[in-house]
């Protein structure tokens, strides 16, 4: 494919709309793109295409840190739909782009206070509080942000996102407990997630739950039904090293139940890191020599 810069309008136009419906936000090639379009003076000849593809570049420009162009898009959309609680969003980010906290968070109580089952702007204003930690900004935060997440849940239990996000803020708080609670209702709405079950395992063992980190450790290897090639990076990695630590905690505490059993879990993760992971051409040398020096260390 060829850049976004140096597309054709046709491209430019067929490359937005592809990317309109990917889960990836490539915003620098969206941003350039646009302005192929832009220059060749095409915004017109698309028809009703222009509304996804204003809303769409407002948001990539907003991300490129391009404050005009994302003004521009914003200004033409609120013309054409002027209660769209959408370009709404839009307005409100960007003001969060500025750094305005307290004007964004204002602007969306007050389309709250228009709609209040409006989710978009709900989900913005969660946004907002979350910016707000670490600011001179009054009435935000992450405690705030983690009382409106969980008012929210409370209403729309099934939003699987909403409990990812949730866990994240209580983890950056460090109430581990209540993180591994959320990390378990997004799991039940999404229990062929991998990661989630990752992110679970880790928060078990920030919180010392080594025992309960193993078994979600090896939930995620026995999640991980792909080739081998890919099964030496990603989660898969990640899962493995993570049980390794486990199992190096639990043996070195005494305390363990099954001694035998998680000497066996040991051996195995040292020998999927020192065979599978590290020990082919594919690992550079100087990464391999370091994690074999760690695992020797643990043995």
């Amino acid at each position: 494919m060829a850049s976004a810069a140096s597309m054709t309008p046709s491209a430019a136009i067929e490359f937005l709309a592809q990317q309109r419906r990917r889960p990836e936000r490539l915003s620098l090639q969206t941003v350039q793109a646009a302005e192929t379009l832009l220059r060749a003076a095409q915004l017109e000849t698309m028809g009703d295409e222009m509304w996804p593809f204003l809303e769409q570049v407002a948001i990539a420009a907003l991300d490129c840190g391009r404050r005009e162009l994302a003004e521009l898009c914003t200004s033409r959309l609120n013309t054409r739909f002027p209660d769209s609680a959408r370009v709404a969003s839009l307005q409100g980010m960007l003001l969060e782009a500025s750094q305005e906290y307290e004007k964004a968070l204002a602007f969306y109580d007050a389309e709250l206070k228009k709609d209040e089952g409006n989710l978009i702007i709900v989900k913005r204003r969660i946004a907002v509080l979350k910016s707000m930690e670490g600011t001179t900004a009054r009435g935000g935060g992450i405690q705030e942000a983690i009382k409106a997440l969980t008012a929210y849940v409370d209403t729309y239990y099934a939003d699987a996102e909403a409990w990812a996000e949730l866990a994240a803020l209580y983890s950056e708080v460090h109430m581990y407990p209540q993180a591994i609670f959320a990390l378990e209702e997004q799991i039940l709405l999404q229990p062929q997630s991998g990661f989630a079950v990752l992110q679970l395992a880790e928060t078990q063992y920030t919180a010392a739950r080594y025992e309960e980190a193993c078994t979600s450790y090896l939930r995620v290897l026995e999640m991980a039904h792909v080739e081998e090639g890919v099964r030496k990076t990603g989660p898969w990695m990640r899962a493995v090293w993570g049980l390794k630590m486990t199992t190096s905690k639990l043996l070195s505490s005494g305390v363990v139940r099954d001694a035998a059993t998680t000497q066996r879990l040991d051996a195995l993760a040292t020998e999927l890191l020192s065979s599978r992971v590290y020990g082919g051409a594919g690992a550079p040398a100087h990464t391999r020599k370091a994690a074999l020096a760690v695992l020797s260390a643990a043995r």
